[in-house]
């Protein structure tokens, strides 16, 4: 995992070539302007998901995971806790193979990322996003998938 403002994202561009290309879009392309959807970069093996929504208590958040792909999850506006934690000691409470979703239970570490920021969830790191800090509210987010393959 990987938390760090958008200002030093050339620091993370070694991590792997699609992570660059996605830090890229990220602060290459007007975010605010996007609507809430999917924007290709390079088809399924590097996408954008821009999202809307209203953050959450912690109990009701769920822990997640993927195999395939990696996330960069960047705060357009607004700030959110996420979750982290190691898969190991979780127990696989679901699974979604063809969408690459593994929903887990178990307990982390709550990291806020404010407006600006991103966090860099690698396959097979547990992370629970969309918590409130302390009351909810409305944010705008990307979410930027990385095929690591």
């Amino acid at each position: 995992m990987i938390i760090d403002k958008l200002s030093n994202a050339k620091l993370y561009y070694g991590v792997h070539p699609r992570i660059q290309k996605g830090l890229e879009y990220l602060i290459e392309h007007d975010l605010n302007s996007m609507a809430p959807g999917k924007y290709e970069i390079d088809g399924l093996h590097l996408y954008v998901l821009i999202e809307e929504y209203e953050t959450m208590p912690k109990e009701q958040g769920r822990w997640e995971s993927h195999r395939k792909y990696a996330d960069i999850q960047y705060m357009i506006s607004g700030q959110e806790s996420m979750g982290y934690s190691t898969i190991e000691g979780m127990n696989l409470i679901e699974r979604h193979e063809e969408k690459d979703h593994f929903y887990f239970e178990g307990s982390g570490d709550l990291l806020l990322v404010k407006q600006g920021s991103f966090a860099i969830f690698l396959p097979k790191e547990a992370h629970m996003p969309q918590i409130s800090d302390s009351t909810p509210q409305s944010i705008k987010k990307a979410v930027v998938k990385i095929l690591i393959d």
